[in-house]
């Protein structure tokens, strides 16, 4: 019985989180959603144009160079289609699927031992596009926004986030014949609202 008592406690000391004046890793997942975004180029007959609203899911991971500045990577992943809309409804051209990838500088406020710490992040990256029997296409984009994360227990906490994401589609001159997945406009402008669970080790 000694042992397994002996076992568990060093598995449990093992799994502690470390101080926090240790914690320079974080890794999180959320999951959240994109609301629609409506297209500028309208044809006849037609009252709607969108990048359809969808669930988005990803993960982070940052590294805390001080308590209050941290670099991040950032995965996410919509599922989506491209709507569009007349006098007698809705319904989607074709289904697509925006992944993004984009490198973050973070800013948290307050103190570093606080449980409550709001955060705000600016950054590059790439968005991609796929659908089937279209071309994937990847674009160029970059972002903003701010949220909180909550920390209950030492190192393990919750976060939520609001992201405004724009995407460089380069395809406003495209006259009548427009790229897939360029939408006869320069920048596809994105938000998104998402919370998910935060560990700092």
């Amino acid at each position: 019985m000694r042992p397994l008592v002996l076992a568990l406690l060093v598995a449990l000391g093992v799994a502690a989180p470390l101080p926090a004046r240790a914690q320079t890793w974080e890794v999180s997942g959320f999951i959240g959603v994109t609301p629609s975004a409506d297209l500028d180029r309208l044809a006849s007959g037609l009252d709607q144009l969108s990048i359809r609203d969808g669930f988005t899911w990803g993960a982070q991971a940052a590294r805390l160079f001080t308590p209050h500045w941290a670099a991040e990577a950032m995965w996410t992943e919509q599922s989506s289609a491209l709507e569009i809309g007349t006098a007698d409804g809705t319904a989607d051209l074709f289904n697509i699927t925006i992944g993004q990838v984009q490198g973050n500088v973070v800013y948290y406020f307050g103190r570093p031992d606080a449980r409550l710490r709001p955060f705000a992040f600016a950054g590059l990256g790439a968005s991609f596009f796929h659908a089937a029997d279209v071309p994937s296409e990847t674009k160029f984009s970059w972002g903003f926004g701010g949220g909180v994360k909550y920390f209950p227990w030492e190192g393990r906490g919750f976060r939520v986030h609001f992201r405004y994401m724009p995407t460089a589609l380069n395809d406003e001159d495209a006259g009548d014949f427009c790229d897939p997945f360029g939408f006869c406009q320069g920048t596809l402008q994105q938000i998104e609202f998402a919370g998910g669970a935060v560990v700092r080790f």
